[in-house]
């Protein structure tokens, strides 16, 4: 949560009121991460809650991070049949699907819900740049992206899950790298409570990149076959021209600009992702563990 203390208000009502009215009898407990990293005023009346704790780390980490930074404070006094909920503060991950994917864990016996994105809510432009990321993510990673960080997990669960080698990158792809039993719930996406998404472009295309890292494997080959079907074709290209199938130097300035752009831009891909995936790892390694 990050200065949306008045849209976290609302959604915890929302909650309390959702899992009651449904019949189960559970405590409710939550566990807020301030990613203002304690310059938000508005969040200190909440540790006077008593079923709210507030998990202040000491410097903005980014929606992504910061549920890694609470769930690395939360696994150790976890017992095993305990269920965490993770979700967004802004009502977007809607309090009404809570009970349901509380019900999805407990029938299906699985270790894992997600919930699997069927509408979203958000402007026009942002819809159709997360529709060519989902396009882009399914080339490069061989999955289709459903879902985000809405989900639920048992407390035995989620300790596998904090030393998952990915864990750290990234909190989403990581339940989507686990191979673990997983149900799905079909949720909408909702709207917001309060105030504006801070999700600009640079912001998606960060997320988007994160999101790879626990399918570097996948990606690095993925880029190699690339890379061998651009090389065939460049020599096919030198060939025909050389053959004069095609005029000789248009052929060869073509195929000498093809392959310098691609292998510029496949070297510096594989070069910035190694060096993300591995700084952002570290940074993290340790970070809001008791």
């Amino acid at each position: 949560m990050m200065f949306d203390t008045e849209s976290y208000t609302r959604l915890r009502r929302e909650v309390h009121d959702a899992v009651t009215a449904s019949g189960d009898t559970r405590e409710l407990r939550f566990l807020v991460v301030d990613d203002s990293a304690g310059t938000d005023p508005d969040v200190a009346p909440l540790q006077a809650l008593d079923d709210v704790e507030v998990l202040t780390p000491p410097f903005n980490l980014g929606h992504q991070r910061a549920i890694v930074y609470g769930l690395r404070h939360l696994a150790p006094t976890l017992a095993n049949d305990d269920v965490v909920v993770t979700m967004d503060s802004d009502g977007e991950d809607q309090p009404a699907d809570v009970p349901r994917l509380l019900a999805a864990l407990q029938s299906s016996g699985a270790a894992l819900v997600l919930a699997e994105r069927t509408k979203r809510s958000e402007p026009l432009l942002f819809r159709v740049l997360y529709s060519m990321f989902r396009v882009f993510f399914r080339f490069m990673a061989g999955i289709t992206v459903l879902s985000g960080n809405f989900a639920g997990q048992r407390g035995d669960s989620l300790k596998a899950t904090v030393h998952h080698p990915s864990f750290d990158l990234c909190y989403s792809s990581t339940l989507l790298a686990l191979r673990r039993a997983t149900t799905t719930v079909p949720c909408a996406r909702g709207r917001r409570f309060a105030g504006r998404s801070r999700m600009n472009t640079s912001s998606l295309i960060a997320h988007g990149i994160r999101m790879l890292m626990p399918f570097s494997e996948r990606v690095a080959a993925r880029m190699l076959v690339v890379a061998a079907a651009s090389f065939v074709a460049f020599a096919t290209l030198l060939v025909l021209a050389a053959t004069s199938v095609i005029a000789g130097a248009s052929a060869v300035a073509l195929s000498a600009a093809a392959g310098v752009l691609f292998t510029t831009t496949f070297i510096s891909f594989l070069v910035l992702f190694s060096g993300f995936s591995q700084s952002s790892s570290v940074a993290m390694k340790g970070l809001g563990t008791p």
